[in-house]
């Protein structure tokens, strides 16, 4: 299967997880403005050609599948010009820039359309949903997601575009992940009832000059199931300063499960009283299942209806935390 990739900064682990797939070689890099870190990333991974237009190649009419890791705002237009061509396209979340967008893109899909949300993949996070679907911890009540980290844990930035919109703030940095895990979990009729959100450094110092910021640094939003009892709470920091952390908390009638994950190599801890299971470093290569008729060993795929029921939550935060 021939891909093409577009995008340099996600670019790296995007191609890692395309080399493990035997029946996959990446014949095309794209990239928006860094031509010189393109031309690396192609040297590195084998990709014999670099192009700052990919939709000419797209008309060109030698590939497969595209794959966009690129800033959300690139999204639609890529996206749209594969799927009008036939192409698979997978995408680096959130779907879109926006929720009219992300509604095309799903349309437009069927299901030839994924969504890299590859916690899913995770082992410990399949068990947690494992134990929330079983019954073993009753009817579950709450849960808890937060997300932690320090990669804009200061002043300066290397990404100006993270700050500008609210698809760069921390809520489509890492929010949009936890909303997919929380319908992906604890399936329902999920709907933000509160939100509020902070920015830590409303100038920062960027790689042209001073940045103005207006996407928010931290997040905490509220979520109920509209048609059942539960509750649940997202929280997401990209300013922790030391501190790369993934925790969820699922309480039950019966029963409570708790789940820490380290974000950089995808190892956990599941503690369920007195039990905890260990889960040695993953990869969480969504690709093999995308390219498998959507399926995996452990957890499923995000398709693009999945891209667009998370941007739902993530725009109905960003509007209330704005207010």
């Amino acid at each position: 299967m021939r891909f093409m990739l577009v995008g340099t900064g996600f670019g790296a682990t995007h191609l890692a997880w395309l080399a493990a797939c035997p029946e996959v070689s990446v014949d095309v890099l794209g990239y928006g403005r860094d031509e010189a870190r393109a031309r690396d990333l192609a040297r590195r991974f084998g990709v014999p050609r670099v192009t700052a237009d990919p939709l000419a190649v797209i008309e060109e009419g030698n590939l497969d599948a595209v794959a966009v890791v690129s800033p959300p705002d690139t999204h639609e237009a890529v996206l749209s010009a594969a799927l009008s061509a036939g192409l698979l396209a997978v995408t680096d979340k959130p779907l879109a820039h926006d929720t009219a967008a992300a509604a095309r893109l799903a349309e437009l899909a069927g299901d030839r359309g994924f969504v890299t949300f590859q916690w899913r993949q995770n082992p410990a996070f399949a068990r947690l949903r494992e134990l929330s679907a079983d019954g073993r911890l009753g009817r579950i009540v709450r849960i808890e997601l937060d997300f932690h980290h320090d990669f804009l844990a200061g002043p300066g930035t290397a990404w100006p575009w993270r700050h500008r919109g609210h698809s760069g703030g921390a809520l489509s940095d890492q929010g949009v992940h936890l909303l997919d895990l929380l319908r992906w979990i604890v399936p329902g009729s999920w709907k933000v009832t509160a939100a509020v959100s902070s920015v830590v450094w409303p100038r920062r110092t960027g790689p042209d000059g001073t940045v103005d910021c207006e996407a928010e640094d931290l997040a905490e939003v509220l979520l109920a199931d509209e048609c059942g009892t539960a509750l649940a709470r997202v929280g997401v920091s990209r300013v922790s300063a030391g501190r790369r952390a993934i925790r969820a908390l699922v309480q039950g009638t019966e029963g409570l499960a708790e789940l820490a994950a380290n974000p950089d190599d995808g190892s956990a801890v599941l503690r369920m009283g007195a039990t905890e299971l260990a889960f040695g470093p993953h990869a969480m290569n969504p690709y093999p299942a995308m390219l498998h008729d959507g399926k995996a060993a452990v957890g499923d795929v995000a398709d693009f209806a999945d891209g667009y029921a998370a941007q739902l939550l993530f725009e109905q935060a960003s509007r209330l935390s704005r207010r």
